[in-house]
């Protein structure tokens, strides 16, 4: 380890008073210009700090800090988000695995029902929203390289697994 990286190290609690710069120390900050400077900045800050500290109502801060813990959090967007967009991708995924492995009169209806047994979180979707979300995903091409034929029930499941999170 270098002066510098160990002094460096050393300047928040030195500039704290929990610790002293030996003479080792002490020669090198006068020498080295870079630790000097980054020394002046760490002492500073810890100065300011403490004035910050002194200055502040710490009875009124901790009522606003305890009042703002006890409200209740807005829902964020990413959690709304997750909400429906996991539940309908989730379905999107089995209706195709469904759709392919199922025989072609099968009716819709049935298609449903089978993927709110697999899919639970598709409860939250009215029998017209399954329907409609399941004739928008078209149907691959067994032809096409990439077709989810050619993925193994272990592969389907990991796939499932992966995006259920």
């Amino acid at each position: 380890m270098t002066d510098c990286t160990r002094l460096s190290d050393r300047m928040p609690a030195v500039a704290r008073g929990l610790a002293r710069w030996s003479p080792v120390d002490e020669s090198h900050l006068a020498e080295c210009a870079d630790c000097a400077a980054e020394w002046t900045i760490v002492r500073e800050a810890a100065v300011s700090g403490t004035r910050v500290a002194l200055s502040l109502d710490s009875e009124r801060t901790t009522g606003r800090v305890l009042e703002a813990l006890r409200k209740p959090a807005p829902p964020r967007v990413a959690s709304r988000l997750r909400q429906w967009v996991v539940p309908v991708a989730l379905a999107a995924a089995l209706t195709i695995v469904l759709v392919r492995k199922r025989p072609p009169e099968a009716p819709p209806a049935e298609t449903a029902a089978a993927t709110l047994s697999l899919l639970p979180e598709a409860e939250v979707l009215s029998d017209a929203e399954l329907e409609s979300v399941i004739r928008l995903i078209p149907v691959a091409d067994p032809a096409e390289p990439g077709a989810t034929d050619s993925l193994t029930d272990e592969e389907l499941t990991t796939m499932l697994q992966d995006l259920e999170g």
